[in-house]
């Protein structure tokens, strides 16, 4: 039984380099035909070639000849009183100067004479001869191949031509007598390697000249008819016939002398396909024997994939780093899992590390290839038939579980902790790991791996948004949302064109001049008639997965430089208005040009419009960065970095970065443990960036103290609650009408 299973196996694996050698064979056998039909059109065609040259060279004698005679017939048309006696002299002396070997003439009623070269004349009759009959119609006329008279064994054909009289009248023919040896010389060439020739046959399909080699007579002979039928439909085609022997003949009719006398060339087929038949033999030897070596080489080869099938499938369904399933392996047994299992009784958790980047820059790829060669070996070594897992990609992890009690997830991911706390990570206390669960449903069933993972997928986004190492499960909020994310998507662009987007502005506070007020940033909010006031915290994130964010960047420019040109054109007092631009805005095509021609549109003054960068820019191309804000100070903009010591910037950048205002970020003045030193720091980094020439912008300040410890370090400017929160653009112009200086609020905070 288990060697007629291995057999049937077996069996089943040369089924496919059988079919393999026979669609070879039969593609093969197809280019072969292609090769021999392709072979017998080149035939063709050299066949026609070679009877047209014959044919070029009959038509060359036989009109030289025909020109003579009527140039002969046109000068007697002048001598219309001419003796006879006078005629044959003076064609005597014309005949001695051609390839004629008689010339005469005779009346209408087909009576006259000829002169030979001898100077011998005779007597003619030839009133029912069909050539007399065509010439004294006006044809070209040339006769049937005669025995003759005058010359044992020759042959002779006539050219005639009419001769007229004064008054236009057929007076009589012009005759020539042409020996057939001198077309025949023609004919008697041979064609296409040596092996075919041409006659001469009439409109009747009759012989008039037969090549001497010829050894076509008999086949042309017994095909009469078809030669005939091919003869009067004028077609010049090539075709083929067989002689009684059944020897096959390729045959083609060119016409010689329209309604006359017509070419007809053959050639023995044998000979056309002897070269491609002796090729298509050596091919097809080459052919079968490639058969063999392709199917020995098939065999040696499944026997070689028998032995690194195994190793062929890890690769291509293992992650290279930890060994564990890749994500395609993982949808692949996940398939036949969800299959063999009740629905309700499954879970599928998605996971990654916060912060995980961080761990990478400041810790080394290493470490955090470390790391998640320990989330690896942990996951392997509790997978068991009830549960399996995968890395996905980075830092991203994802897996599938029997588990009906959802303290068991629980009891997992704490023992996920706990496990790298005690295999090396214990140094490394901010390790927190979201997980995202999507208990699955047995209307699930038929649903792809990739649509389930994605909704586990969605619950682990809301829980990174939770503090520490949380977990959430998928439920119809995380649903709402998802819909309501792409429902807020959708609505974005006509929002923008109908103006739902809301110009707010932040007081900046020159805490240098008596808390003068200096600016303000632009801030946006969605006055949605569906939900009300939008925070931009709900759409900005959204928009920036697509060019939406590009679209709302440039609308809030255009707005701010309105209102700007307006409030400028009531008299106001100048004032520093700063606008946001986002990561993707700053490296389309064209940005300089476009924000420089909006700015000159509304005749905004230089210096006046500040652009804020958020400092995540730097993570993409400092470089780039850089030769943007060159180009944007020179049409007249000021350039900021904002959230500065957020992430990914450092002091060193500071000497390259060509800006004009830094904004310090709000985790610069949150309490820490030990404030001396906190403002030891911020004191010495504002006083750096003093030195070259750059402002310093403090924003989310909400105490008293950090504005007068701000005021000593000699920090430019304060923006936030502690003076004004954000207000609609009317309140903060009418605030600007009302006061150059703004006092502390005491008890407003923000959040």
């Amino acid at each position: 039984m288990g060697w007629s299973e291995r057999g049937k196996r077996e069996m089943q694996g040369m089924l496919l380099p059988v079919i393999v050698c026979v669609c070879f064979i039969a593609s093969s056998l197809l280019f072969l035909v292609q090769m021999i039909v392709k072979s017998e059109e080149e035939n063709i065609t050299d066949l026609y070639n070679a009877a047209n040259q014959t044919r070029t060279a009959l038509l060359k004698q036989i009109e030289g000849d025909w020109q003579t005679l009527e140039g002969l017939s046109v000068s007697l048309q002048s001598l219309a009183n001419i003796r006879t006696d006078e005629l044959m002299e003076i064609l005597a002396d014309v005949n001695d100067k051609n390839t004629f070997i008689r010339m005469g003439y005779a009346d209408a009623s087909g009576q006259g004479e000829m002169v030979d070269l001898a100077g011998n004349i005779e007597t003619i009759s030839i009133a029912e001869a069909a050539f007399f009959q065509r010439a004294m119609e006006g044809e070209k006329s040339i006769s049937m191949t005669f025995e003759d008279s005058n010359s044992a064994g020759g042959y002779v054909n006539y050219f005639a031509a009419r001769v007229l009289n004064s008054d236009g009248e057929t007076e009589g023919v012009l005759c020539a007598v042409h020996a057939t040896n001198v077309l025949r010389s023609i004919i008697d060439m041979p064609l296409l390697k040596n092996s075919g020739y041409s006659d001469i046959l009439n409109e009747s399909g009759d012989f008039v000249i037969i090549s001497k080699p010829s050894m076509a007579e008999t086949a042309l002979s017994s095909n009469q008819e078809a030669i005939t039928e091919r003869i009067r439909e004028e077609d010049s085609g090539s075709f083929t016939v067989k002689d009684e022997k059944g020897r096959k003949y390729m045959v083609t009719v060119l016409p010689l002398i329209e309604g006359q006398w017509y070419q007809v060339s053959t050639v023995p087929v044998a000979v056309l396909r002897s070269s491609y038949i002796e090729t298509a033999r050596g091919i097809m030897a080459i052919i079968l024997a490639a058969c063999v070596l392709f199917i020995w080489l098939i065999s040696s080869q499944r026997r070689m994939a028998a032995e690194n099938q195994k190793t062929l499938m890890k690769l291509a369904y293992s992650d290279s780093l930890t060994g564990m399933r890749n994500y395609d392996g993982f949808k692949k047994d996940a398939e036949q899992f969800l299959a063999e299992q009740e629905l309700s009784a499954c879970l599928i958790w998605y996971a990654d590390f916060k912060n995980f980047k961080f761990i990478n820059d400041v810790l080394g790829y290493e470490e955090g290839d470390r790391l998640l060669s320990m989330v690896a070996e942990y996951l392997k070594m509790v997978e068991s038939p009830d549960c399996m897992s995968c890395r996905i990609a980075a830092d991203n992890f994802t897996g599938i579980m029997r588990c009906r009690e959802d303290e068991g997830l629980a009891r997992g991911h704490k023992e996920i902790l706990d496990y790298l706390k005690q295999s090396g990570m214990e140094n490394f206390p901010f390790l927190e790991i979201p997980l995202g669960v999507y208990r699955l449903k047995e209307s699930d069933r038929g649903q792809t791996v990739d649509v389930l993972v994605n909704y586990a997928n969605m619950a682990h986004k809301t829980a990174k948004e939770k503090n520490g190492s949380a977990f959430v499960y998928y439920d119809d909020e995380i649903r709402k949302k998802t819909l309501e994310d792409s429902t807020l998507e959708a609505e974005a662009e006509p929002a923008i064109r109908n103006g739902e987007f809301r110009l707010y502005m932040q007081p900046k506070v020159d805490i240098q001049n008596g808390n003068r007020i200096c600016g303000a940033e632009v801030l946006v909010r969605w006055q949605n008639p569906r939900l009300g006031l939008i925070p931009p915290g709900r759409f900005i994130p959204l928009f920036e997965k697509s060019d939406l964010i590009i679209k709302l960047d440039r609308y809030m420019f255009e707005q701010a430089c309105i209102w700007l040109k307006s409030y400028l054109d009531g008299g106001g007092r100048p004032v520093n208005i700063a606008v946001n631009v986002s990561k993707v805005g700053i490296f389309q095509p064209g940005f300089v040009e476009y924000y420089a021609a909006v700015k000159k549109k509304y005749g905004i003054p230089d210096h006046m419009l500040e652009l804020e960068f958020t400092e995540n820019i730097l993570a993409v191309d400092t470089e780039l960065f850089s030769d943007l804000v060159i180009k944007l100070r020179k049409e007249g903009f000021l350039c900021s970095l904002d959230d500065f010591g957020s992430g990914y910037s450092s002091l060193n950048l500071l000497k390259d970065l060509p800006v004009d205002a830094l904004k310090l970020d709000i985790l610069f003045f949150r309490k820490s443990r030990d404030v001396r030193r906190e403002r030891i720091v911020v004191s010495n980094f504002i006083n750096m960036a003093k030195q070259l020439n750059i402002t310093t912008i403090a924003e989310g300040v909400e105490e008293e103290d950090t504005v007068e410890f701000l005021q000593n370090a000699d920090c430019d400017v304060i923006q936030g609650y502690i003076f004004a929160k954000p207000m609609p653009k009317e309140e903060f112009e009418a605030m600007l009408g009302g006061t150059d200086h703004l006092a502390m609020n005491h008890n407003e905070q923000g959040n």
